[in-house]
């Protein structure tokens, strides 16, 4: 298995990118981001009329920083770079190796079919994302985590935020405000 394979499915789980997103993703992309938030700045190439800059959760700068070091020892790392499988120059070849690996690993570890009978793919993991968010975020509004996913709050509310039960935020149904 691949090196870069951990690291990708980590990333994407911490940036909330699409499997597109991955094919793309150059190094000139990205900016470290440290502060009173350590993050990712990720000023994407644009998709389905989303142009904007998201942010990374704090897990994916060091998986970046990791990656970049891992790039660099062999002789990738520069600004046009890719992020993944530099040296893959057919994109859309390397967006099927990395789904076909994805696949092999769901298979491997008994795991390609989710809780409710669907297949997870590679994009499962902006879902994964996204959900995480919904149910562990704290007070995030569906505004935010839809402009930082690059989408709308129809497509959280109709896709992602469909398997959420009323009971996996009952501490936020409870709270109260201070």
């Amino acid at each position: 298995m691949p090196y870069e394979m951990t690291s990708l499915i980590r990333f994407m789980v911490y940036t909330f990118v699409r499997p597109g997103d991955i094919r793309q993703i150059q190094n000139k992309h990205i900016e470290i981001i440290k502060g009173q938030y350590n993050y990712l700045r990720l000023n994407l190439p644009e998709v389905k009329r989303h142009k904007a800059a998201t942010v990374s959760l704090p897990p994916a700068v060091n998986i970046y920083k990791h990656l970049m070091a891992y790039q660099t020892s062999r002789g990738y790392g520069k600004p046009d770079d890719y992020v993944f499988f530099p040296e893959e120059k057919n994109r859309r070849l390397m967006l099927d190796i990395i789904g076909w690996l994805f696949n092999w690993i769901l298979k491997d570890l008994d795991f390609k079919l989710g809780p409710h009978g669907v297949e997870r793919t590679l994009y499962s993991l902006r879902h994964t994302a996204i959900t995480f968010r919904l149910i562990y975020g704290g007070n995030i509004d569906l505004l935010t985590l839809a402009r930082n996913a690059r989408t709308s709050v129809e497509m959280i509310e109709k896709f992602y935020a469909s398997t959420l039960s009323a009971e996996m935020n009952i501490a936020l149904l409870h709270g109260k405000r201070r």
